[in-house]
This record gives C-alpha cells, sequence and structure tokens, in this order.
C-alpha cells in the first residue's frame, strides 16, 4: 500500500494548515479505514528524517482512504510522494484514525 507525504512548515501550522485533520476526524465513522500518520513525536532520528526527506517541519503519510476524503472534501493539499509502507517511520504515531494495536507493527 502507497501512502501519500505531505509537509508542512511552522508558519503554514500557525496559519491554520492543520484544519484537514478536522475535516478528516469528522468523517472516520464513516471512514474507519482512514490513517493518517506521522514520525512518533518523541523519536527525534525518525523525524529529522522525516524532514530531511521530504522538508517542511512537520510530515504526515495518509493512506489512501485519507488521500481520497481530501480530495472529496476539496482539501488543498499539496502532496510531495508517494511511499510504500515499509518505508514508512518505524516509529510513527496515528494522528487521524483508529489506534493500531501493539501486536500490527
Amino acid at each position: 500500500m502507497a501512502y501519500r507525504v505531505i509537509a508542512f512548515t511552522m508558519a503554514q501550522v500557525r496559519q491554520g494548515a492543520l484544519n484537514f485533520q478536522r475535516e478528516l476526524t469528522a468523517v472516520l465513522r464513516e471512514r474507519p479505514e482512514i490513517k493518517v500518520y506521522s514520525a512518533n513525536p518523541f523519536d527525534l532520528d525518525e523525524r529529522r528524517r522525516a524532514r530531511d526527506r521530504f522538508g517542511g517541519d512537520i510530515v504526515y503519510f495518509l493512506n489512501d482512504a485519507a488521500w481520497q476524503e481530501c480530495e472529496r472534501l476539496d482539501l488543498d493539499l499539496q502532496f510531495l510522494a508517494d511511499v510504500p509502507e515499509d518505508e514508512l517511520p518505524r516509529r510513527r504515531t496515528v494522528v487521524v484514525g483508529m489506534p493500531e494495536s501493539k501486536s500490527v507493527r
């Protein structure tokens, strides 16, 4: 499964770039398969690798369901790349979506 990558600078965050999270959270009941990940905030190496690879201060990885919903909602997100699941940060956090059980990872 491929994940779409988006990244934001802190200036974009201050201007409201993270509002897409609220929009996606609002449709989780209808689309429980939505997942948006970020590198674990406590793993500074993972966060640095994501920033170095994709730019921006905050990097998110959206699964297909999340990306489709962003398109349907006409959210103006600029994706940077597609990455396979095995290239997601090893230690990651679910930003939007139902938390995963520990045995999945």
